[in-house]
């Protein structure tokens, strides 16, 4: 808690958040060499030259550059590289599980009250998970985290944009549905083993379901969000609460469809300053805008971070709130995130406004 406000972190990725020693230590349990998870020459080139340093572990100077963008990054798609390591090493149930803590752990360290991390399980299916079983591992470890800690975790599943994965958003859908409505059916007992994985003491003193919600993610720019209206129709059947990334490497016009398909936050959403009618809209249907400006400068969504809208969507009244995205891949964390911004000329009263609407703002 900051100044009597909690804080919440609304838009966090699992696979972009890694800390680095948690890949480390998950490498070193599968026996992996960082040359083995790329197949990248410039990562056995590496490998050499450090191959005396006299750890067993992939050092960390090796591995920080395969895990995080530089300056030089051109746009969202090679920011997305970053999630190769990572996604790699997520394809057991103990590695998601441990992944889940060390994100809950380095949150709490910043002091986040209450965070919503996201994934798409149906990227952790290479050895042989479902889905279920991915999404029952992250459930398990956040609801034992959630058991010893003040840090309250909850889990955005994501659908991914692609061409031929319609059945697997669809799956991701209907298990959100399932995990969700388990939790709040009162004929479940507490010592049903369903039930611990799928309820939480929230930090506003409710008991609200772990797994809170899907979204849609990846790369918005090949893949158009009028293309996935059959998810959020499914969605808005099961009664499942959604997010969707819409307005970061596309224009206002992926808003418009996402606020058509039902959602009632928007990932990013920066293009909606291009559009004064978007803006009125989001501000009077009580829209929640998930801004994360360090990630947005890393994909040059925005050229300078006074060129950041999120200021002016808090002009215009609209609930924006600031996330990081990806800790590890933009370097950044929520607290750098206010830092940033604050250094770009934030006020008090925008900061505090910023603050009560991610804690208003949760699904």
């Amino acid at each position: 808690m900051i100044d009597d406000h909690y804080l919440c972190e609304l838009h966090l990725h699992l696979d972009g958040s890694l800390p680095v020693e948690t890949v480390k230590y998950l490498a070193e349990q599968e026996n992996l060499s960082l040359s083995d998870i790329t197949g990248s020459a410039s990562s056995e080139e590496a490998s050499e030259k450090y191959k005396d340093a006299g750890d067993s572990f992939m050092k960390t100077e090796i591995l920080k550059p395969q895990l995080s963008v530089s300056e030089d990054c051109r746009d969202l798609n090679e920011y997305l590289t970053k999630f190769r390591i990572p996604l790699a090493l997520l394809q057991t149930e103990d590695a998601i599980y441990d992944a889940v803590k060390a994100v809950g752990h380095a949150e709490e360290e910043l002091g986040v009250d209450y965070v919503e991390i996201r994934f798409a399980p149906q990227l952790h299916l290479e050895k042989g998970l479902t889905q279920r079983q991915v999404i029952e591992a992250a459930a398990d470890s956040a609801v034992y985290f959630n058991a010893d800690h003040d840090t309250k975790i909850r889990l955005i599943l994501c659908c991914m944009r692609g061409d031929d994965n319609r059945e697997a958003n669809m799956e991701t859908v209907r298990l959100a549905a399932e995990f969700i409505h388990e939790a709040q059916d009162k004929h479940v007992e507490p010592s049903d083993s369903a039930y611990k994985k799928v309820f939480i003491p929230s930090a506003k003193g409710r008991t609200l379901p772990v797994v809170a919600g899907v979204d849609l993610a990846g790369a918005e720019a090949l893949y158009p969000t009028e293309n996935f209206a059959d998810i959020f129709l499914l969605a808005r059947e099961l009664d499942v609460p959604f997010t969707i990334h819409a307005g970061e490497a596309a224009g206002p016009d992926s808003i418009w469809t996402a606020l058509n398909f039902g959602a009632k936050r928007i990932g990013h959403g920066i293009a909606a300053i291009q559009d004064e009618s978007l803006m009125r809209y989001l501000t009077d249907n009580n829209i929640v805008v998930e801004c994360c400006p360090t990630s947005n400068l890393n994909t040059k969504a925005v050229s300078t971070i006074t060129e950041h809208p999120i200021r002016e969507f808090l002009r215009h009244g609209i609930r924006v709130t600031v996330s990081s995205d990806n800790t590890t891949v933009s370097n950044t964390n929520l607290i750098r995130e206010f830092e940033l911004l604050e250094d770009a000329g934030l006020t008090a009263e925008e900061k505090y406004l910023l603050y009560k609407n991610a804690e208003d703002g949760w699904m």
